[in-house]
């Protein structure tokens, strides 16, 4: 990269004088086009409306995200080319440790204080680092995952230092495992682990088993990771997320509490801690990360209301019933930003009723939330925040027709032993709740246990048509999956046989409408399903 008139610059720093300082220094060099933003929140908006060719940015960013955080989050979303040159500029000794263990780096750092010339020639040393990966940003910036993963692999081979290689290799790495071909991902990272241990690659191969299922296998390197890298918060954040998969929430809450000694203004980081003391029954413990993350991320364009609903919710159970009205008020603002939309906002009012000793009002609440049990944008933890409303209700105050919920809500989401598990530890209130959920639970493993029977027996059509019906009936994601696997086989196998489309077509749309497609096998489906069709469909 040339640094002249026209290259565009964009500083992200705090402290005023350390910004002008910076574009003096870059207009010394010729770099005349430079803008700069105080804070996370002013960099994303500007990062969202322009592409700059480099970003200079300070690691501590005061109040809400740091340097490294803002930068994940933009390569997270899309917002960020990978083509734009990203220099952290930080006073922290030990950020190199940080860097070279995190998954998302910036392309360079500079340790504060530095002249005017050490920040010239890092920069001149990192945009001929950068260059050498230019060919494979190029493709991904016009799409094509797939030629910039070959130009990657290639560039690997060719590559003059190891330096280089692994660059090549850990955005190839980085692309295989955002497109889904974790076999591809899995045995690079393992062939550059046959090389040199580094944290990384480790890293790399932990999100890959945890999506794939291996939470224990995944926990396993974590470990690994963080005995070499203890400052690696993402490793602290994937190693929760392991434990709350098992239904560990407790376990989950003191790795959190780790990551977030490390980096206590992550707002993102403070809220997943406050959820997992909620979840292991710490409520009053709860409420203080879940509000300072209300109050750092509030003004964040990465914040979204969950927070502001689960603190509602630590501050009911624990009795702590100031700031209420504000909290509902400010969730109310925010509903059509809520995962589970009407049926979070009327469960949030109920539980607002329950701890001011109101019964009536928040059964009242509960039944109106209870008409969106089914509907597809509700999501498990809405359905836990229900059931832990309703169960508080007393059969003598409208409670009789919580265990009809909780089934509801058993066959909806209880398609696995920690989902199981979860919703019967919330249901220990009421025991009839517990026997719904588990009868819920039996119904469902019956389902998938007959439609593999009529499979196995050559009844594929009777076994899809019958995972269709239930799944439709309980808008039960296993159940769906299931169908959706049993449907593309009917029509692959017509493919094969040169017949026409068929009703299993009509059947796979209604299942994949509300599946969720955030979901691995989902988006499996969907490609299964485009291939299926011609040019004119």
């Amino acid at each position: 990269m040339a640094f002249d008139e026209n290259t565009t610059v964009l500083i992200v720093e705090d402290a005023l004088t350390m910004a002008q300082g910076m574009r003096a220094i870059l207009a010394m060099a010729g770099v005349t086009q430079t803008e700069t933003a105080s804070n996370a929140s002013d960099a994303q908006g500007r990062l969202r409306g322009r592409r700059y060719d480099v970003v200079l940015c300070d690691y501590n960013l005061g109040h809400g995200m740091n340097g490294q955080e803002l930068l994940e989050a933009m390569r997270k979303t899309g917002a960020l080319s990978l083509s734009t040159l990203w220099v952290m500029i930080t006073g922290e000794r030990h950020y190199g440790q940080v860097m070279s263990a995190a998954e998302m780096t910036p392309d360079d750092y500079v340790l504060k204080p530095f002249t005017a010339q050490q920040l010239l020639d890092r920069l001149e040393a990192a945009a001929r680092r950068k260059a050498w990966l230019t060919p494979a940003h190029k493709l991904l910036d016009k799409g094509r995952a797939e030629q910039a993963i070959q130009t990657l692999l290639d560039l690997a081979q060719q590559a003059q230092s190891r330096q280089q290689r692994l660059d090549a290799l850990r955005l190839c790495g980085e692309l295989q495992t955002r497109e889904g071909q974790y076999e591809a991902a899995l045995e690079l990272y393992r062939a550059v682990l046959a090389q040199a241990d580094l944290p990384w690659a480790k890293m790399g191969v932990a999100r890959i088993l945890a999506e794939q299922g291996d939470g224990a296998g995944s926990s396993a390197l974590l470990d690994q990771v963080l005995a070499a890298a203890p400052r690696y918060t993402e490793a602290y954040d994937l190693l929760a997320q392991n434990l709350v998969d098992d239904g560990d929430y407790a376990q989950a809450s003191t790795v959190l509490e780790k990551a977030v000694a490390l980096s206590p203004r992550n707002f993102q980081r403070l809220h997943c801690f406050g959820t997992a003391l909620l979840r292991s029954g710490e409520a009053t413990r709860a409420v203080e990360p879940l509000q300072r993350a209300v109050d750092i991320g509030r003004n964040n364009s990465f914040f979204g209301p969950e927070a502001m609903v689960d603190l509602l919710q630590a501050r009911c159970v624990s009795g702590q019933t100031q700031q209420l009205d504000r909290l509902q008020s400010d969730i109310a603002a925010r509903q059509e930003e809520l995962a589970g939309g009407p049926l979070t906002m009327a469960v949030c009012r109920a539980l607002a009723a329950l701890a001011q000793q109101r019964p009536a009002q928040a059964l009242e609440q509960l039944r109106e939330a209870a008409q969106w049990l089914l509907a597809p944008e509700v999501d498990f933890n809405s359905a836990q925040r229900f059931l832990s409303a309703a169960v508080q209700l007393a059969p003598s105050e409208g409670g009789e027709q919580t265990p009809q919920w909780a089934r509801l809500i058993g066959l909806r989401f209880a398609d696995g032993r920690h989902e199981l598990g979860t919703l019967q530890e919330i249901a220990q209130a009421q025991p009839a709740c517990g026997e719904a959920i588990a009868q819920a639970y039996a119904e469902l493993q019956e389902h998938s246990r007959a439609a593999l029977a009529q499979a196995n027996q050559g009844e594929l059509e009777q076994a899809a048509r019958m995972l269709h019906r239930e799944a439709m009936r309980t808008l039960n994601s296993r159940l769906g999956h299931y169908g959706c696997a049993m449907l593309l086989r009917i029509a692959e196998n017509r493919r094969e046989a040169g017949q026409p489309k068929g009703w299993e077509m009509d059947s796979l749309d209604e299942l994949l409408a509300w599946l969720p497609q955030n979901n691995e096998r989902a988006r499996g489906f969907v490609k299964r399903r485009q291939a299926l069709l011609g040019p004119g469909d």
